[in-house]
């Protein structure tokens, strides 16, 4: 691994039973860069996000990271039973065995970043989708990650309050947080990413600046691709 890369990703591939869903992909980034992954439905995009944290073991390849990632999945996967900041607070007590004290405070720091510091002890159920959303991007914060794995957060939200978790990633960006976002927000990748990645059939087909990508595509998928979305 060179110095300035935090992650690398040498020759990845997850077979399923004969089903290459991620296949011979090579992959690197270094702190402080946002890279936005996108493509088809199937494509890989999250299977590879998994495999980076070990959600998904890999067949074979080679992942070499400096440092911890945190995750945000796309339904939230919040504890039902546990309060917002009990959500919070859970890893950073049970895992890293901090005090109670300083675990709560810098929970409700969080909060405020997420702007829900009056959701403190509401429970998951009373909350809206966005709402659940921040809340779990602000416990995976709470872990102080290396880098942040988005799986498409927006995707289960109802489209008028996407603006809400988008707002809070993008104050993260400006923060110099390394990300990695798989995501069908196009307005994101273009604006926010430092680098957008198009995925299809498992492999990496173009990647690039977003300006590159987004008005001067070379793959031929990669064009209808972007096609099928600006109709949608």
């Amino acid at each position: 691994m060179s110095r300035e890369n935090i992650l690398e990703m040498k020759n990845i591939v997850k077979d399923y039973s004969g089903f290459k869903a991620v296949d011979n992909v090579d992959f690197s980034m270094h702190k402080g860069e946002i890279v936005a992954i996108i493509g088809p439905s199937g494509s890989g995009k999250s299977t590879l996000l998994r495999c980076i944290n070990g959600l998904n073991s890999i067949t074979s390849g080679e992942i070499e990271l400096k440092g911890t990632t945190g995750m945000v999945f796309q339904h939230f996967n919040l504890f039902p039973h546990m309060t917002c900041i009990e959500n919070i607070t859970y890893a950073p007590i049970k895992v890293k065995k901090e005090k109670k004290e300083g675990a709560y405070a810098n929970a409700r720091n969080l909060l405020k970043m997420v702007g829900l510091e009056n959701k403190a002890d509401v429970y998951p159920a009373h909350l809206s989708g966005g709402q659940k959303q921040r809340i779990a991007i602000a416990r995976a914060l709470a872990m102080k990650p290396d880098i942040m794995l988005f799986d498409e957060p927006t995707s289960a939200l109802d489209p008028e309050i996407t603006g809400e978790v988008l707002n809070v990633m993008k104050l993260l960006a400006k923060e110099h947080t390394t990300m990695i976002v798989v995501t069908h927000e196009m307005g994101f990748a273009k604006e926010v990413a430092d680098r957008v990645i198009f995925m299809d059939g498992g492999k990496i087909v173009e990647q690039g600046p977003p300006k590159k990508i987004f008005e001067a595509p070379e793959n031929e998928r990669l064009i209808a691709f972007l096609g099928s979305m600006l109709r949608a």
